[in-house]
């Protein structure tokens, strides 16, 4: 095979390694709130995705925007379509990285600098965000692209096309500036500035500036409006940017930074940096390398100190960069000539996937899984649920977003915020974020006497907290009471396909009996001979055995009960009895109509 096309199909392996890693782990990814305002931005066509920016609803550049308004209207409103798109955009953006490893460092180069960021929380994580980062991959990739052929070659063409793909950086982010600023010291410091090189990077900035010209006064304008906001709000931190939802410069900033971009392995990345640095120091596409990866998001970290334009998602771009010098630092190791036998670069390269691997759970953002939550509980409701929030983001347009697209349509119809209104139902789906609240507490005092809690989605700790409890009433109202001391209030009745019924017989007391009842469940032919039975005391919730004289007043008691029929059960009609009696000598209680005997349900069998 030609060397041309080797090089090929070792991109393309390598880039299907971190593609598939990425689909196979699409939905370990839960939304956050910014990924709903990218929805808000884009409700319309791309005009209206235009608008939202230039009426200062936001304070982005419109590139990403526009694409995601197109993308919406051509494939869908979903999660997974929307996330597919961020990978087409990530990917190409690996695409690009490879072509440019493999011209700078050699195809191990450009191979392993894909290889190393499968794992990789911190590029995975934008890699697949609904917001622009993805894009900011691609339109920063291109650009370091176009900058290094222009620096290889220095014609007039090409420094055009580094222009453009400067200007194309700032449609999509605005502090992509700050790349542009690295690549500039990079060619001040390592290249000879002619005078022709001076001119055309001129001329270079000056396409951008014109090609940027038509927005930048709704730039302008967006800065003008945040520095305002800021003001008003007393959240504004130096002389522009976003105080509220940036991070201020110091060591505890630049220490978390080199942890999620490392996965928490910041002595493995810097010794393989390290390495680099000492066998390729005289190379200047490894110093390249390094502008991406380091001179940049320090460049951001800098400005941060007079502005607030730091977020660790503002630089993930630089993962591109550091899989480009881990890559090149691997590829550049040869053992001595005995041991050159060994695979170093593919064990070095596996261990550090592994690495990445084993570390990936705990690098990705902790974040309410709303959309699985919300799934689980529309996957096992009724109809005539209802749903009741409390302290759940009632009032939070991001959760609002979240249920309705998530939820059943029938559970969304019946939501409310209406204790009244959702009490009168049998089933109530009671929502919280906030379990300890002292309201959320009352409100659950109020309803657990006469719906009980059946089942709970969720959790509540240090990680996130947010809770969805089955509150359910008894199947009747009124009760049929046994012996004039035991209430039933109902039974509910599910036939497997395995031929077993499962029930939920509900009991309650005014006043506990004094002696312990039996309580017996039987399934009879149409002959009244025995077919099945479970008799005993009551197991509540199939966890607990209570005895009747032990019954607390006024509590509901859930009594778990299944019955498995004999493989040998013809087809026909049986029915469910139940009775309740003293096991010391088989007398039965009796009902208010003087029958000792109970029929709760009519089972047909077929064949």
């Amino acid at each position: 095979m030609p060397s041309k096309n080797r090089h090929l199909w070792v991109g393309i392996l390598a880039l299907l390694c971190v593609v598939s890693f990425q689909l196979l782990n699409i939905y370990v990814l839960h939304m956050h709130e910014d990924e709903e305002l990218s929805y808000r931005a884009t409700n319309g066509d791309i005009a209206f995705a235009i608008h939202w920016q230039t009426s200062l609803e936001d304070n982005q550049a419109p590139g990403w925007f526009v694409t995601f308004a197109v993308w919406r209207g051509l494939v869908g409103d979903s999660e997974f379509a929307s996330r597919i798109m961020a990978l087409l955009l990530s990917t190409l953006a690996l695409a690009i990285t490879f072509k440019l490893g493999r011209r700078w460092f050699g195809v191990w180069g450009g191979a392993l600098a894909l290889i190393v960021l499968i794992g990789n929380g911190f590029y995975f994580q934008y890699a697949y965000d609904i917001r622009p980062y993805p894009m900011v991959m691609l339109v920063t990739a291109l650009s370091f692209w176009a900058f290094d052929n222009w620096l290889q070659r220095n014609t007039f063409r090409r420094a055009l096309i580094y222009g453009t793909s400067t200007a194309l950086m700032l449609y999509v982010h605005y502090l992509l500036v700050f790349v542009v600023a690295a690549q500039t010291i990079y060619l001040v410091l390592a290249h000879r500035l002619t005078l022709r090189r001076i001119a055309y990077g001129i001329a270079a900035g000056m396409l951008a500036a014109l090609l940027f010209a038509p927005w930048f006064t709704v730039f302008v304008s967006q800065v003008q409006h945040l520095r305002n906001v800021e003001a008003a709000s007393g959240t504004g931190r130096g002389a522009a940017g976003i105080g509220v939802s940036t991070q201020a410069t110091n060591w505890a900033t630049i220490l978390n930074l080199l942890n999620v971009a490392s996965n928490g392995l910041i002595v493995v990345y810097g010794l393989l940096i390290i390495i680099g640095v000492t066998l390729l120091w005289r190379r200047r596409k490894f110093w390249l390398a390094l502008t991406w990866s380091v001179l940049a998001p320090a460049i951001y970290l800098l400005a941060n100190t007079v502005a607030a334009v730091y977020a660790p998602r503002f630089v993930s771009h630089m993962m591109l960069g550091i899989g480009l010098v881990v890559g090149a630092s691997i590829a550049a190791l040869e053992l001595p000539a005995r041991w050159r036998r060994i695979p170093i670069k593919p064990i070095l390269a596996l261990m550090i996937v592994v690495s990445n691997l084993l570390t990936f759970n705990a690098s990705l953002p902790v974040r309410i899984p709303y959309r699985d939550l919300y799934r689980a509980i529309s996957s096992v409701s009724q109809p005539g649920d209802v749903v009741l929030f409390n302290r759940a983001g009632e009032e939070n347009g991001y959760v609002q977003y979240l249920y309705r697209t998530w939820m059943s349509p029938e559970l969304v119809a019946n939501l409310t915020t209406d204790e009244t209104v959702a009490s009168s139902s049998r089933r109530i789906w009671y929502v919280t974020g906030d379990l300890f609240h002292q309201d959320v507490q009352a409100m659950f005092e109020r309803l657990e006497p006469t719906h009980p809690v059946q089942y709970v989605v969720g959790q509540c700790d240090r990680a996130w907290c947010y809770v969805l409890q089955l509150m359910q009433a008894p199947p009747n109202s009124e009760p049929l009471v046994f012996g004039g001391v035991l209430s039933f209030y109902g039974a509910d009745i599910e036939l497997s396909a395995s031929r077993q019924v499962d029930l939920r017989l509900w009991w309650r007391v005014d006043d506990p009996p004094l002696l312990d009842y039996s309580i017996g469940l039987q399934l009879v032919d149409a002959a009244g001979t025995l077919i099945a039975q479970a008799d005993g005391a009551i197991n509540h919730y199939g966890r607990e055995t209570v005895q009747t004289s032990h019954m607390q007043p006024g509590q509901i008691y859930i009594d778990h009960r299944t019955l498995t029929l004999p493989e040998n059960a013809s087809a026909g009609t049986y029915s469910l009895v139940l009775v309740v009696y003293q096991s010391w000598d088989g007398a039965r209680l009796t009902l208010t109509d003087g029958s000792d005997r109970l029929v709760l349900d009519e089972l047909v069998l077929s064949d």
